[in-house]
């Protein structure tokens, strides 16, 4: 066939170019295309099979700490790193150390003196209920020393002030204001007693039936202050015992002023018309103080 009869026209030379997409994938001498494709479609927390197994166990070790730090509890605090916020006491009478130290301070007097004290309750105990008029020459009787009998007196005011401050229930918050204002308010009422039975006792019998009167007042309160020790020391320390305590401290008040009104009786009985004077007596020196002083102790209370 003649060449000349075919109209052949040559093809130019061209260079072919990728598209850039593909020059970007190939780039580095792998595509990563499909994969992270496909890696944006897995399901969260599963890698893909086609992951490298060195690769593979890396991400999951990274996905196991994530998990770790975000379920981990929180470290209670144990004191040894970081400090503790200090905290206020109670505001309850058990911690003030006045009234410590008043306490223990009576305490201590009492025991410093202590042989004296002794004899000076051999001595009450005769008082406790003997009216003779002339002792028998073998009773070994001498009067007590005004420091001493002071001090007798000053436990039962101390002591005593505790459980008549804890008379209507446990104060809250019991307060060392509140313990002192009803020591005041006891001692007043002992010092009122003792003015009174001289005042009746100096009017009504003889210069020996007032002395064995006020001996047997002064002997009652020195014994009823020694009892009312433990069950006031109770009270401050043991306050849930408050009802139990109570009945047992106004037993030995009672059961002591029972002792000093029949030795009193046993004093001014003359006559049947004398007992109209000691009922006078009872409700004027006795029953009408006691109710004030019942109702002032209530006031102190809520008060303080």
């Amino acid at each position: 066939m003649p060449t000349d009869s075919l109209d052949i026209h040559p093809v130019a030379a061209t260079t072919f170019e990728p598209p850039r997409q593909a020059a970007q994938m190939y780039r580095d001498g792998i595509s990563t295309v499909l994969v992270d494709s496909i890696a944006a479609d897995t399901v969260a927390g599963r890698i893909p099979h086609f992951i490298p197994v060195a690769e593979a166990d890396s991400l999951r070790r990274e996905a196991m700490a994530d998990t770790m730090a975000q379920s981990r509890l929180p470290e209670v605090p144990s004191g040894l790193r970081e400090g503790v916020a200090p905290m206020g006491m109670s505001p309850s009478y058990i911690n003030s150390t006045p009234l410590a130290a008043l306490l223990m301070g009576t305490l201590v007097l009492a025991a410093l003196n202590a042989g004296s004290m002794r004899r000076a309750l051999k001595a009450y105990r005769a008082e406790l209920w003997s009216v003779r008029r002339r002792p028998n020459v073998f009773d070994d009787e001498q009067s007590v020393p005004v420091p001493i009998a002071a001090v007798l007196a000053l436990v039962f005011v101390i002591f005593g002030g505790v459980v008549l401050y804890n008379l209507h229930g446990v104060p809250s918050p019991a307060t060392f204001a509140g313990a002192t204002a009803s020591m005041g308010l006891l001692g007043a009422y002992y010092i009122f007693q003792r003015c009174a039975y001289w005042l009746v006792g100096y009017t009504f019998t003889t210069a020996d039936g007032l002395r064995r009167w006020l001996g047997g007042f002064a002997a009652t309160q020195a014994y009823a202050g020694l009892a009312l020790v433990a069950p006031a020391l109770l009270l401050i320390f043991q306050p849930q015992w408050q009802s139990t305590l109570i009945t047992i401290s106004l037993s030995i008040y009672f059961i002591a002023r029972i002792l000093f009104i029949s030795k009193g009786f046993r004093i001014f009985y003359q006559n049947f018309w004398s007992l109209l004077y000691f009922i006078l007596y009872l409700c004027t020196l006795e029953i009408l103080p006691m109710l004030i002083i019942w109702r002032l102790s209530a006031l102190l209370t809520s008060a303080m």
